[in-house]
């Protein structure tokens, strides 16, 4: 009985100490990229100018047409360049932000900010562009990578790899999309996401029987989901239907509709389809004797447990996407009819051709995991 407490006590200090020592790690990791991050200027062809000063004007009111009101204050702001020719010299700039900050932005003392230099009457301006955001960014992802290794270990690792991987190839998708500058190009985007597929379960699931399942259902669950939503359009003759209100479209709208929502249809039926087969595997390694009809049962269950939360989440998204142009046509007494046709319709018909994928993939998911396990045992 000693002995047993002892060895739990052993194994309880080992915990502490190994989590101290993660922490540790966190710690100096994001120091360190801190002060990587704000010395990395000459990286960047952009001029940053590091703001050293800045003066408080005045503040007064303002308000427009449609009975809106906001409170806009001059600043003098003083800073040196990190980089460029000019590296060194010291410039100032008049600013003008206003309290809601909708097109403006407020200066201060330590920022870093991407400016132009212009030259003006035989000496140099700058004109600032936009923050340097690029440590909090850098934060951010570290505290996320720590944190999936300290959850999920070897699995957060995989986890990463995958991310990173699908990341890559997404850029040169898009590059490949924009040099070629084909008319048909929502093809691209179609095989990119059966790659996508491909490497991230290789990565995350391994190349098995459980990797071929989990496969089927996606894709399955994916081309049904988009092939009965591109039909219904087809029928309704895309009514009602803005495109145009795509965000710098510089493409067939349309083809940039249908490739950002199977990227986005993709992301959530593998979502689903992924718990649904993992678990119904997981249940057969520790129940051999359980039937086909008592998988697909149990597959189904889980598919009602998730289905509820993932909408959720997708409509979460949507309002997230949405909420401030939304507020943006309010504000200007736009009514809601034309609010929503031009900035929610489209992302809602997004999230509902997601829900359409979810409802499918889980039967499909269900079913192939049942058959392919049901099958290993004869």
């Amino acid at each position: 009985m000693v002995s047993f407490t002892q060895s739990n006590k052993k194994r309880e200090y080992e915990m502490k100490k190994k989590l101290f020592f993660e922490c540790i790690i966190l710690i100096l990791g994001a120091v360190l990229i801190f002060i990587v991050s704000t010395h990395d200027a000459f990286l960047y062809k952009q001029s940053i100018l590091q703001v050293t000063r800045v003066e408080q004007g005045k503040t007064f009111k303002s308000s427009d047409e449609y009975g809106n009101h906001d409170k806009k204050t001059d600043q003098t702001v003083y800073g040196v360049l990190l980089n460029s020719n000019k590296k060194g010299e010291k410039f100032k700039f008049q600013n003008t932000y206003t309290a809601s900050g909708g097109l403006s932005q407020k200066y201060q003392k330590g920022q870093q900010l991407f400016v132009t230099l212009n030259h003006d009457n035989g000496k140099f301006e700058v004109t600032p562009l936009n923050y340097k955001r690029d440590t909090y960014l850098f934060m951010m992802c570290w505290i996320m990578v720590c944190l999936l290794f300290m959850v999920m270990k070897i699995d957060g690792v995989r986890t990463i790899i995958s991310v990173l991987i699908n990341f890559i190839l997404f850029l040169i998708i898009v590059q490949l999309d924009v040099s070629w500058n084909i008319t048909n190009f929502f093809i691209i985007f179609a095989v990119s996401a059966i790659i996508f597929t491909a490497i991230t379960l290789a990565i995350i699931v391994g190349l098995n029987r459980q990797f071929a399942v989990t496969f089927a259902a996606i894709f399955s669950g994916t081309a049904l989901a988009l092939l009965i939503s591109v039909g219904v359009m087809w029928l309704t003759q895309d009514n009602g239907m803005h495109y145009e209100a795509l965000d710098f479209a510089t493409q067939q709208p349309k083809q940039l509709f249908l490739s950002a929502t199977l990227i986005g249809l993709l992301g959530t039926v593998m979502d689903a389809a992924t718990d649904i087969v993992s678990t119904l595997f997981e249940l057969k390694r520790s129940q051999p004797e359980v039937s086909f009809q008592q998988l697909y049962r149990s597959g189904r269950e889980v598919g009602k447990d998730i289905m509820g939360p993932l909408i959720n989440v997708l409509l979460l998204i949507f309002f997230a996407e949405t909420f401030t142009m939304a507020v943006l046509y309010f504000r200007t007494k736009n009514t809601i009819g034309y609010t929503f046709s031009w900035t929610m319709s489209l992302g809602l018909l997004q999230a509902v051709i997601s829900g359409i994928g979810i409802a499918l993939v889980i039967p499909a998911a269900s079913l192939f995991a049942a058959w392919s396990l049901e099958r290993s045992k004869a």
